[in-house]
């Protein structure tokens, strides 16, 4: 069991985040949280100021503390955080402990082509679906049963119609075409992340039925390590429209909201992507509230 600060890493907040689809509250006492990627499960409990990751320290550094992203210095970042700017300085201190996940890339890829025009109790429901049905089966300790990520040639070998019943609608064909897609360029794509090219990568990415601007740049900010990656959705023009607006009374383009960002966020360069987790998170947790 590995012990960490709460500060360092909050899975309440990061569980809300949008970036992970595959992480869950446990009920039941205490706040407990199970987190899958691919074929691997890890349990995490929060007791007060204190957070454990239920693993072995060799499964820990093997593993689960890249994909946590637990090497990085969050607290160096924080401090770059222009004070003038308010909004985003309580955004900052409101998202302690949000880190940016290390996540696969095809889980990534087939997760974040779900997730359109979908909320994220629906996202998780449909992913959980697919898994179901196309991930490798796994037995834990206690007899419990749940299943991996699929790969990419599970759900080709399904054919066309086996994604149906998984309430996906049109992304089933985007699902199993990008899949057999995936099987031809995944090793192209791989390479382009391994030497950081992401503009190459993002041209890849692109290249595959049902991913967009939005979502190709939540791959790359999610799966890639692009830092400077900033996904741009309906929360973030509506932030960047209330908070950095030009008040021109009318609703921006998300082609001038990109400019705006660039404009606001880019002397954050190395880590845009982080800011956009920290405004992203502030707005959901503040909506959240609201609805409590």
């Amino acid at each position: 069991m590995i012990k960490t600060d709460l500060s360092l890493f909050n899975p309440d907040i990061i569980c809300d985040s949008g970036q992970i689809f595959r992480m869950y509250r446990v009920d039941g006492p205490g706040s407990v949280f199970l987190i899958y990627s691919g074929d691997r499960r890890l349990r995490v409990e929060r007791k007060g100021d204190d957070v454990y990751f239920c693993c072995s320290a060799e499964e820990y550094e093997g593993y689960w503390k890249h994909y946590l992203d637990m090497d990085r210095d969050y607290a160096a970042l924080e401090a770059l955080i222009d004070p003038k700017d308010e909004f985003l300085v309580r955004a900052c201190r409101a998202g302690k402990g949000l880190r940016i996940l290390n996540q696969d890339l095809f889980e990534m890829i087939i997760s974040f082509i779900i997730s359109q025009q979908k909320q994220i109790p629906s996202i998780r429901k449909c992913v959980g679906a697919l898994c179901d049905r196309f991930g490798q089966k796994h037995t834990d300790a206690g007899d419990e049963i749940w299943y991996g990520f699929p790969t990419a040639r599970s759900i080709a070998a399904a054919g066309p119609d086996g994604l149906k019943g998984l309430s996906l609608g049109y992304r089933e064909r985007y699902i199993y075409e990008t899949s057999c897609r995936f099987i031809e360029i995944g090793d192209d794509l791989k390479d382009a992340v391994d030497r950081k090219d992401f503009t190459v990568a993002r041209n890849i990415l692109l290249s595959l039925t049902g991913v967009g601007e939005k979502v190709a740049d939540c791959i790359l900010l999610f799966a890639c390590g692009d830092l400077d990656s900033f996904p741009v959705d309906t929360h973030i023009i509506s932030i960047m429209d209330r908070e950095y607006g030009e008040n021109t009374g009318q609703k921006p383009s998300p082609a001038r909201v990109r400019e705006r960002v660039r404009e606001v966020f880019g002397k954050y360069k190395g880590f845009s992507g982080l800011v956009q987790q920290w405004i992203f998170a502030y707005e959901i947790s503040n909506q959240i509230k609201k609805k409590d």
